[in-house]
């Protein structure tokens, strides 16, 4: 898979953007974003926000961040104090304190919008953050002389770049392998955008927005590997603008040599049968090349995954080896979907049984290196008394389905 080619598929129907990432021509990753402002993502955003009240019991506060826009902010933050924008208090957090604060997760149901103190401004190498003064290298580097090399850029950086408002700078995995000229370009970058927005924030009354993330589907590229990635490919003229001028700005030429405008009278999604799969990735049922199936179901509290052998055991003999590999099968496919659906939180997997521990250890293993292939921080925790596994996947923005709940691809 890895030899084939990766593109990120982008177009717009009505008043939703539909864009894919594409391992040729399977989709790793689905994505359905609003036209509409108020119903976009807030997910990055930074904000002057007023502290409306702090519940010491739950350990956390409730801040708004803008006009009838309450989020949620833990108490509890690594240790890292909040940046105060307004005087006094800096002990603790009381109401009526102005902080800043950044988007960490969307509003999902009931729940409230969740951000926390710690800054982060990203770009395709670095990530700088304030007021984490800590210099940091992606744990998926395993290189350790490119963790030296890349430590040794962002301490060498920080030391010549200090301020009343100390910084930190975390390497991406994107950053290994590429020149040091083209690192400190986009540092350079990244500490204006950091000045600028500081200057911006002291002068800044409660619920402003300071800084407004672009649409996922602008910066999604930047976060993709950037040596998997071979083509953006977008059919809407003004999202080709909007593209390339973001390119532009962050200095990234390699994006920009990479995006191009499709103009063929064949629709793109059509070419890419987005309409398929995007059905294919709301459907419950998922069915494995061995006849086993999957049934993903996502509740309140959990998502739940049931693997079945379907038509396998009606025609083979019902074997451990059989189970075992039927089981491997569903663990890759697992890993695929919960990446194409962006299901999160807990999720419970039931596995076909198997008798011997060394399978059930091997799947487990297994699990946890295709779980260490997607972007989002992901746990395999362990299996349970009743045989069930247990993983949990980061949350950060809506699932699949509920991005989809207005919008349909045609």
């Amino acid at each position: 898979m890895m030899n084939e080619k990766s593109k990120l598929i982008i177009t717009r129907q009505e008043q939703n953007v539909f864009y894919g990432y594409f391992h040729g021509d399977q989709p790793m990753e689905l994505y359905c974003e609003s036209c509409v402002k108020e119903e976009g993502s807030i997910v990055g955003n930074i904000y002057a926000a007023r502290v409306d009240k702090v519940a010491e019991d739950i350990r956390g506060a409730f801040v708004d961040i803008f006009p009838g826009q309450k989020c949620y902010y833990p108490l509890k933050n690594n240790g890292i104090r909040p940046v105060k924008l307004s005087p006094g208090h800096e002990d603790r957090l009381y109401a009526g304190d102005i902080i800043l604060v950044q988007v960490t997760k969307d509003p999902v149901k009931t729940k409230l919008p969740a951000a926390e103190g710690n800054i982060s401004l990203s770009g395709k190498y670095f990530v700088l953050t304030f007021p984490d003064r800590r210099c940091g290298i992606s744990k998926k580097i395993s290189d350790q002389e490119e963790r030296k090399r890349l430590s040794e850029i962002g301490e060498h950086f920080l030391k010549n770049h200090t301020s009343q408002t100390p910084f930190g700078l975390i390497a991406r995995t994107n950053a290994v392998g590429i020149e040091k000229e083209q690192l400190e370009k986009e540092l350079s970058l990244l500490y204006l955008r950091y000045l600028r927005l500081i200057k911006k924030a002291k002068a800044s009354p409660g619920k402003t927005c300071l800084y407004e993330s672009p649409p996922h589907y602008v910066v999604f590229a930047s976060d993709l590997p950037s040596r998997e990635l071979t083509e953006v490919v977008t059919d809407q003229q003004d999202i080709y603008k909007e593209l390339e001028d973001y390119y532009k700005d962050s200095g990234d030429p390699e994006l920009l040599s990479k995006l191009s405008l499709y103009d063929d009278d064949y629709p793109l999604a059509k070419l890419y049968r987005l309409k398929t799969h995007y059905e294919n990735a709301l459907d419950k049922q998922v069915w494995l090349k061995s006849g086993g199936s999957l049934i993903i179901e996502p509740t309140e509290a959990m998502v739940v995954i049931d693997v079945n052998t379907g038509s396998v055991t009606k025609s083979k003999k019902k074997d451990e080896d059989l189970f075992f590999r039927i089981n491997c099968e569903a663990a890759a496919e697992i890993g695929r979907q919960l990446r194409l659906r962006n299901l999160s939180g807990i999720i419970v997997i039931d596995f076909i049984n198997m008798r011997y521990e060394k399978h059930q250890k091997k799947l487990l293993q297994y699990l946890q290196e295709i779980s260490g292939q997607d972007r989002v921080r992901t746990r395999v925790i362990d299996i349970t008394a009743l045989n069930l596994v247990e993983m949990t996947r980061q949350k950060v923005r809506k699932p699949l389905h509920e991005q989809m709940a207005k919008a349909i691809v045609t």
